[in-house]
């Protein structure tokens, strides 16, 4: 029972597959005007926005090493007074 449920999935999945890259080989994709991808890179601008994103996570980053700060001295205290 189980054999013919799986290759009935598999029959499925492959005729899904077949109809999809038969789909996607004969539908051209053109483009309208002839386009070049040009990247704009400065170093002072990439340290710029990582200085912004540093700042705005670092209270993230202090309130988490707060709680883990507190779970170490409550079990330290915990084997202190057993």
């Amino acid at each position: 029972m189980f054999q013919k449920i799986k290759s009935k999935f598999n029959a499925r999945k492959t005729a899904i597959a077949t109809a999809v890259m038969t789909t996607a080989a004969t539908v051209p994709a053109f483009a309208t005007e002839p386009t070049t991808l040009t990247f704009n890179f400065s170093p002072a601008e990439m340290f710029t926005w990582t200085n912004t994103m540093l700042s705005a996570l670092m209270p993230v980053l202090y309130i988490t090493l707060g709680i883990s700060l507190a779970f170490i001295i409550i079990n330290a205290l915990k084997y202190a007074f057993r």
